[in-house]
């Protein structure tokens, strides 16, 4: 005989979304298109949309509005794709304890990261994690460009700044303020600015490629009130490595990352420049899609860089004194 009562208190399974919808649907927001989604996954754009359908017209509401041109997320779309990426995240780990694939991670793993951070130490951090398990291959892209992750098929980024793609998670690992920096022989030839005012006189890099002649910077000081600097840029560039060469070749005064700019000067390449004052602090984040940080060995790197480039990058994060 069946029990009604356990009946009763049982989830109701016929009003949950079935779970291959929310796999996908979850990849076309992240990939930004049906197309894509399919190619990443590799079934059929027929079936991509199906089931995206299907998901819709199960939960009653419109998750991607389309248009003969380009899709995007409806508000409804926006918040069941946060809820989306924890029930994939949740089965995923279920899936890994059943098999006890996190016990040691195996397969492909790229990552792509800055110059910058490889001299900041995390490259460092990312071969002692590699030499500790054995059974995983890791590809590293060091450069300067933006990588799409999604259609790039990488697994990670470890980016300095603001996140630009609002489908990736971004974890925080660690910061860094921007400080500015010169050459010898530009502060031989002029001398060292005094106060944020001064530096009117000197020619200062830009950290931007923009259709304006005027850039800005927004100073910062422990005891002072904030300092804006308006300037054309004598040289500007959208690069850290970049703007660091200008540096050294002595076309002005320019900002790096703090860790950056003290390696110069450890090198006797560069000189600080007003060490009292700096920009706004710039964030260092790792970046990756839902879908691959269910990955095992992808997962395994998130938790160690996440518990251990905070203290290497924390002695890098200011100039002594401020």
């Amino acid at each position: 005989m069946v029990d009604n009562r356990s009946r009763t208190n049982s989830p109701t399974v016929e009003r949950l979304p079935p779970v291959e919808a929310v796999v996908i649907f979850t990849r076309v927001a992240e990939t930004g298109s049906f197309t894509a989604a399919a190619r990443s996954m590799g079934v059929p754009l027929a079936t991509v949309s199906k089931r995206v359908a299907e998901l819709e017209e199960h939960l009653g509401v419109r998750l991607i509005a389309r248009t003969t041109r380009r899709s995007s997320l409806t508000e409804p779309g926006k918040r069941f794709l946060t809820h989306g990426r924890l029930i994939i995240d949740a089965l995923q780990r279920a899936a890994d304890e059943a098999a006890h694939a996190v016990a040691e991670p195996s397969g492909g793993l790229r990552l792509t990261m800055s110059s910058v951070l490889v001299e900041a130490g995390l490259g460092r951090l990312v071969a002692r994690f590699i030499a500790a398990n054995p059974k995983l291959r890791c590809e590293i892209d060091v450069s300067d460009r933006y990588v799409d992750l999604v259609a790039e098929g990488y697994d990670l980024a470890i980016r300095v700044g603001k996140l630009k793609d609002s489908t990736l998670i971004a974890r925080k690992i660690g910061s860094t303020e921007a400080s500015m920096f010169t050459a010898p022989s530009l502060i031989e030839a002029r001398g060292l600015p005094s106060n944020p005012k001064s530096l009117d006189a000197y020619p200062l890099i830009g950290e931007q490629i923009s259709p304006s002649d005027t850039q800005q910077w927004l100073l910062h000081h422990a005891t002072q009130r904030p300092a804006k600097v308006e300037f054309k840029p004598r040289i500007s560039a959208n690069s850290v490595r970049a703007i660091a060469e200008a540096i050294e070749a002595g076309l002005g005064i320019g900002r790096l990352p703090t860790f950056i700019g003290r390696k110069m000067v450890e090198e006797g390449l560069a000189v600080p420049v007003l060490p009292e004052w700096a920009g706004p602090g710039l964030d260092i984040s790792l970046v990756y899609a839902a879908h691959r940080g269910m990955l095992p060995g992808v997962r395994l790197l998130i938790d160690r860089l996440s518990n251990e480039a905070g203290a290497v990058l924390a002695g890098h994060a200011t100039l002594e004194g401020r």
